[in-house]
Parts: C-alpha cells; structure tokens; sequence
C-alpha cells in the first residue's frame, strides 16, 4: 500500500475539493491533476476560501498567482508532492511501525487505514486512508506525542481517473497578470549539490536529498542555500543565507504552526533557518549542528 501511495502522484489522474486542517485553521481547496503516458504532470490547485491563490504545476516548475497582492511566484523546482511524499519505503520500518488498520470511505470511495507510529520521539505519528486501487491517499492524520491531531486532510470531493482536460488545469490569472510583480526563484551555478555547509549530527534515519544554491523571491543579490533532509516520510528544509549587521545578535528563536516547527539561530555570519513536519527536538538537534565546511575542517 505504502508503494502505491509513492507512485500515485505520478500515475493517477484525479480532480476534487478538499479540506486542509492546520493550526486551528481550516482551508478549502480544488485541485485537479493529471499524469500524460510520458510521465509528465499537470497540476491546478486553487484555494476557495480566505484570499485567492492559484497553483499551477508543470512538472518542475511551480507558478504561484496571488490576486491580492498582484504578484506571481515562479520556482522551478517545486519538488513537493501533493497530499504526501514518500521515499525509501524500505527504510520506513527503521523508524516506523507500519500497520494496516481499518476499512473506511472518503468522498463516496473505499479507503484502507494504513498507520506509521514513530520508535522514537523525532518523528510524529501519521495514519493514510488510501484507495486500494490506486494508492491516492483520501485522508491523512498527524498526530503529536499527546496523539492530539497537530495537522489533517480530506477529500469532500473527488473524481479518480478519467480523460486530460485542459479547461480543468488552465490558469484563470495567467492572462490577466502581465503587469504584475514577478518574482522568481533561480537556481544559481552551485547547484550541483555542495552549499559549503556540513551537518555534523544528522537526526537518525533522515538523509540529504537536496543541496543547492538559489535566489530568493524578495531578496534580490542574495544567495540562499537550500538543503532537504527526509527519513522517507517526514521532510526538513534548511535554509541559510548572510545575515545583516543589525540583526547578527539575534537570539535562537522556536516556533510552530501546526505541524511545522521552526528554529532559526546565527552561526558564523549567517541566519540559519531550520523547518519541518517534526517534533522540535528533530529541527533543533539539526540546527544546532549545522556549520560551514570550512570551519569543521579547521577544527579538525
């Protein structure tokens, strides 16, 4: 189940709403997405409810329309997967124990409950009902150390399968935004996997499967490196950039929305920004362990 579930965003055609439940908050969205025999996807997420945004993915790319602020988005690297990714199945039991639970319906399908309880305190528990056919996850809960639901999703529509149609993925904002501000996130030459950055001590079970160089939306000559560490379910970004005079005495900071905890300290000049779906232990052990290769080999 847990393979088909890797594989569904890239194999499945799908449109529907669905609810997104997160700090207190809850968000309404329509999505539609299809997968061509080449492997190529198309994507239309838009949100219905609170100020309009429109998400159109293209394979790589990733293009964000904000109405209210005129404004498009570009990265050409949106990597993430809608509603989960999954790497390294094999490695999931190491950390994980994997059980298959319940039968259930979502939006008018049948589901299967698949459970991962964490072995130790890093990571946070998460349940997938999952359509047995095709692996597309309905439904998912993450669930904190108390087992209080910290951040959920639901399918209240849906439609599996079916033929291409472009009226369903076509932007509404793309002809109407030519005049608005533009910011894009390039990748720079460094991209090819080193940042200048080492992490001495790496949560256990989480692995780098991203290092590269980018400039940011917003901040025009600087350089941010970018790295992404996953245990094969749970996903930490990193993100480090110069940091200004006036704020190199900032004192480490903790904060949470949801399920995403974020520290952010200063080492060596630089503001180092640490997020993830984890417990605050997991991004403040890497945090605190983060240093640029050229002070580690100093030391050394």
């Amino acid at each position: 189940m847990l393979e088909k579930m890797a594989v569904s965003s890239r194999t499945v055609n799908y449109s529907g709403t669905f609810v997104y439940n997160h700090a207190g908050q809850t968000e309404t969205s329509r999505i539609a997405h299809f997968v061509n025999p080449a492997g190529g996807v198309l994507e239309r997420l838009e949100t219905l409810d609170g100020p309009a945004r429109e998400v159109i993915r293209t394979n790589d790319q990733v293009v964000c329309y904000l109405p209210l602020t005129k404004t498009v988005l570009i990265d050409p690297r949106g990597s993430r997967q809608f509603p989960v990714r999954l790497e390294k199945i094999q490695d999931l039991s190491q950390h994980y124990r994997i059980a298959k639970e319940g039968v259930d319906r979502v939006a008018g399908v049948d589901c299967q409950w698949v459970s991962l309880q964490p072995r130790d305190k890093l990571r946070y528990a998460r349940r997938f009902c999952a359509d047995p056919k095709t692996g597309l996850p309905l439904r998912s809960r993450t669930m904190n150390e108390k087992n209080e639901v910290v951040e959920s999703f639901s399918f209240s529509t849906l439609e599996i399968g079916g033929k291409f149609n472009r009226d369903l993925v076509r932007s509404r904002y793309a002809s109407q935004s030519k005049g608005w501000r533009i910011e894009r996130s390039e990748l720079t030459a460094a991209d090819s996997g080193d940042s200048g950055w080492v992490v001495g001590q790496q949560p256990p079970g989480f692995t780098k499967l991203m290092e590269l160089r980018r400039s940011m939306p917003g901040k025009p000559g600087t350089t941010t490196s970018h790295l992404v560490f996953s245990d094969g379910l749970a996903a930490i970004s990193v993100f480090i950039e110069p940091q200004t005079q006036a704020k190199s005495d900032k004192k480490p900071a903790l904060r949470h929305h949801g399920a995403v905890h974020v520290y952010t300290r200063v080492v060596s000049g630089h503001s180092v920004t640490v997020l993830g779906e984890t417990p605050a232990e997991t991004v403040m052990q890497l945090a605190r362990s983060i240093e640029p290769r050229a002070s580690v080999a100093q030391a050394r």
